[in-house]
């Protein structure tokens, strides 16, 4: 066989047209089994899956238009090519319409009209699978290509998701502070700033409590500055424990902190300010085994008087919990 040859099933129940036919197909180079009736056929057809089926329409068992689609239904690419009298095109119009691909009108008058109608058959033949196989390379591309974007698409969501993590994190560093978890003195004087003119617009009380932990510095000298950072920690979850989603507590030096309480009175505030000095007076703490300890604060608690300035206000809460160290410590004054 040659580079271009192909596999045809030749069927035709008159065996010297078969015949001659069959041996000028070989004598080109082509591989051709024989079939004399539909039977014999749909069983080689079965068995050799033919590349090019040459199928005459009238047989003594079989229609042809039945072989034909039994063949169209089970392999689009097989090539059809059918064969009738002058006097049957009706059912070549049929077979045409039900899948086959060209037909030939016999007597043969010249062979080469058959060469032909073969050679545009199998060329047609090999268009369809290269067509075919386009079709699937540019699938796999497509489903490879997409599962690749869906990576990207999913690596970059990652990227992103994490540099988002990471700003949240990083403006959490710079608002906060990292012993006590409380927001910064940086961040406080933008915050009142928002709740005076909060206040002022809606005219409704705006507090402050200035807290100190009461000789600090006598404890760290005492027991160390780890131990002393415990203290400060401490003090921090005891005000975050005790003041509300709509208050904010910041760590304002290195053991002062400040409360600003919108919404609220100057009576109001002090009761928030003790509640939170008894908690945190209550728990004890063991800088050395043994040695219990319980750490004392003072509170300063204020309300904005409306024009005055952010200094004046924050300065009079300061000097209210002053005024506590030096009426003994461990209590709150208000005014």
């Amino acid at each position: 066989m040659t580079s271009h040859s192909a596999r045809i099933l030749l069927v035709d129940d008159e065996l010297t047209l078969l015949e001659l036919l069959g041996d000028y197909l070989r004598d080109r180079g082509h591989d051709v089994v024989t079939a004399e009736n539909g039977a014999s056929a749909l069983d080689l057809y079965n068995t050799e899956l033919p590349d090019l089926v040459l199928l005459d329409l009238k047989l003594p068992d079989v229609s042809g238009l039945d072989i034909l689609r039994h063949i169209t239904s089970r392999d689009e690419e097989t090539a059809m090519v059918v064969i009738s009298g002058v006097g049957s095109l009706d059912d070549v119009i049929e077979a045409l319409r039900r899948g086959a691909w060209d037909f030939l009108v016999k007597p043969f008058i010249n062979l080469e009209l058959v060469m032909h109608a073969v050679e545009k058959a199998l060329e047609k033949r090999r268009l369809r699978q290269e067509n075919r196989l386009y079709r699937e390379h540019l699938e796999e591309e497509v489903q490879r290509r997409t599962q690749e974007l869906r990576q990207e698409i999913l690596a970059r969501k990652r990227i992103e998701d994490d540099l988002r993590r990471s700003e949240m994190r990083y403006r959490e560093l710079s608002l906060t502070d990292e012993l006590t978890g409380l927001y910064n003195a940086r961040h406080f004087f933008r915050q009142v700033q928002a709740e005076v003119e909060r206040a002022m617009r809606y005219d409704s009380p705006l507090s402050l409590c200035v807290l100190d932990i009461d000789h600090f510095k006598e404890y760290n000298d005492s027991y160390g500055h780890l131990c002393g950072d415990s203290v400060l920690s401490e003090l921090g979850r005891v005000i975050q424990k005790l003041i509300r989603d709509s208050d904010s507590a910041y760590r304002y030096g290195g053991e002062e902190f400040i409360i600003v309480l919108p919404a609220t009175n100057r009576e109001e505030a002090a009761r928030v300010a003790e509640r939170i000095r008894c908690s945190f007076h209550e728990h004890a703490f063991f800088p050395r085994p043994g040695t219990e300890v319980h750490v004392a604060i003072s509170l300063g608690v204020t309300s904005y008087v409306p024009g005055e300035s952010i200094s004046d206000f924050v300065d009079r809460a300061d000097q209210n919990m002053y005024a506590a160290k030096k009426c003994g410590r461990n209590t709150t004054v208000c005014r």
